[in-house]
């Protein structure tokens, strides 16, 4: 956990939810990952395509958590602080931004988007800042980086709860810059909502995951977000590869 708290009757401001149940209690981290929840956490009970997670609320309850993050109102025999809202997936990039104090506002962030590329772009960004005296961190398909520590991705754009806690964490130790792939299904996931941008890159965009976006235009849509605002906020400046059609 980083450090920070905020209560659950300021989450409730500031995701614009319905609170029920006992509030006062202070939030140190959201998850949707039940198997990261513990004292002080947060659970977001999203329903995916192969998992609902509802089904997980008694046990990271008896874990610790001082409440729920949910689309659905609360079970009649609840216990703990229950927050109602619209999309679970943008409550949990909100939320999980808020607890970690919106640690990329505060070091300069790169996205990178694109079919081809983004992991070799982030490498060179991540170099290029190392070799100006910089210290980052990166998130890509291979690894996730804080200086010299690396561990083995879990997926390519990690969730919104997991890259917000993994900034404050490369912002405790020293990082000024990090750079990310931000892929389109993230995107249109809501991952990256929140993320302050410095700076975005497109490299490309050619056929694949039609299965996800069913169109090019889709595709293209859940990329150009990266850029134009949607997230939150504008990248400062951004850098378009217009040899490729979709660039120009």
């Amino acid at each position: 956990m980083s450090g920070y708290s905020i209560s659950t009757e300021k989450l409730e401001k500031v995701l614009g939810a319905k609170l029920a149940g006992s509030g006062g209690r202070d939030a140190a981290d959201v998850t949707h990952d039940s198997r990261q929840v513990g004292k002080g956490s947060v659970f977001v009970a999203i329903r995916g395509e192969t998992m609902d997670g509802h089904r997980f609320v008694e046990d990271v309850m008896r874990r610790g958590a001082v409440g729920i993050i949910s689309e659905l109102d609360p079970p009649e025999d609840f216990e703990g602080a229950w927050l109602t809202v619209d999309d679970a997936r943008v409550a949990l990039a909100t939320a999980a931004k808020t607890v970690h104090g919106d640690p990329s506002a505060k070091m300069d962030l790169v996205g990178i988007t694109g079919t081809n590329g983004k992991t070799t772009t982030t490498y060179l960004v991540f170099a290029l800042l190392e070799a100006a005296g910089v210290k980052p961190a990166m998130l890509t398909t291979v690894e996730y980086r804080i200086g010299d520590q690396s561990e083995p991705a879990v997926r390519t754009t990690p969730e919104a709860s997991d890259t917000e806690r993994f900034l404050r964490e490369a912002l405790d130790k020293g990082c000024t810059a990090a750079a990310m792939e931000a892929s389109s299904q993230a995107i249109d996931l809501h991952r990256c909502d929140g993320l302050v941008f410095r700076a975005a890159v497109f490299t490309n965009l050619t056929r694949d995951h039609l299965d996800y976006h069913h169109t090019m235009e889709n595709y293209f849509d859940a990329k150009k977000k990266l850029f134009d605002g949607r997230l939150g906020t504008a990248p400062e400046c951004s850098i378009i590869n217009i040899d490729d059609t979709w660039g120009r």
